[in-house]
């Protein structure tokens, strides 16, 4: 069943990636075919944000599925926001922006509690990664990120250890992932 259901989505997803102009990666991985998605998902509920971010959003998947009564999702493609507004309507924020403007775009006031962000920080280093997280931290009380395993695929450009979190934030949980080379990792961020 979960099989036929990945395949479809699949198919449905070219299809609005046509219209949409995407990049065509978002279509060959939708929700059903990547169990890492639903693990996330499961993770932020658990926690019961009032407020939660996803950096990296894409189609909104994983956000979509978030029950925090706000949710504020960030992706660089414009296409990808326009397509996720179209699929899950105006319950979540969709912003066009990059990380760095994640601070800027939210209010100085707004509290995150969960801070989402998996399958695209690989792409970055630590050093990028951590200027980035920095203005965002005296916020922050959730973190979600996954780490690549070392001998995972070589296109994961950086496999992140996290050590530069340590004086800021702490391990809660650590889950890997059945069938992929990703260990999703819940943070609590020190206040």
């Amino acid at each position: 069943m979960t099989t036929l259901r990945c395949r479809c989505e699949r198919l449905w997803l070219r299809g609005l990636r046509l219209v949409f102009r995407f990049d065509a990666w978002h279509a060959s991985a939708p929700y059903s075919c990547r169990p890492y998605k639903s693990k996330v998902v499961e993770l932020v509920n658990a926690l019961a944000p009032a407020t939660a971010v996803e950096v990296g959003c894409g189609l909104g998947e994983i956000l979509s599925r978030v029950t925090a009564s706000e949710r504020f999702g960030f992706d660089t493609d414009r296409a990808v926001i326009r397509a996720a507004r179209f699929l899950h309507g105006d319950q979540v924020h969709w912003i066009h922006a990059d990380f760095a403007a994640v601070a800027l775009s939210l209010p100085q006031q707004r509290r995150i509690d969960c801070l989402i962000m998996v399958n695209w920080i690989h792409n970055i280093s630590p050093e990028q990664l951590w200027a980035c997280l920095l203005p965002l931290l005296p916020r922050l009380r959730w973190l979600i990120v996954d780490a690549i395993d070392r001998d995972g695929p070589a296109s994961y450009r950086f496999k992140h250890d996290f050590a530069f979190l340590s004086a800021v934030a702490g391990r809660v949980s650590t889950t890997h992932i059945s069938g992929e080379p990703r260990t999703l990792i819940v943070f609590k961020v020190a206040q």
